[in-house]
């Protein structure tokens, strides 16, 4: 009888601890769903478009720079115009700011996720 209970609990021991199961577990939890795929699709458009964005908000923060010290060296603005310009100068670098943020976002989630 003893023979017979130290059989069994070899055969339990054997098919617990077997590897089999735990290469199957990290298969299934290594593969990336079709959901996360698309999400992964949709950032790197969203990164392209905010990309073009950020070419056209950095090009326009340039030229109402140019415009202001042209403007401001031959003495044609006021105190108040002065300071209106600089305030949209400082707007445009925020929005610039805020673009590179969520480019950064969507890249760390694309590393993340792939």
């Amino acid at each position: 009888m003893k023979k017979l209970i130290l059989l069994f609990a070899l055969l339990v021991g054997v098919n617990y601890f077997s590897p089999a199961e735990a290469l199957a577990q990290t298969v299934i939890s290594s593969g990336i769903d079709s959901k996360t795929q698309e999400k992964i699709e949709k950032a790197k458009i969203k990164i392209e478009k905010y990309q073009n964005d950020h070419e056209k908000a950095v090009a326009k923060r340039q030229d109402l720079r140019e415009k202001f010290e042209k403007k401001n060296s031959a003495g044609k603005l006021s105190p108040n115009d002065i300071e209106k310009i600089t305030k949209k100068i400082e707007k445009q670098a925020k929005s610039i700011e805020k673009l590179e943020k969520k480019m950064a976002k969507l890249e760390k989630f694309i590393d993340e996720n792939s």
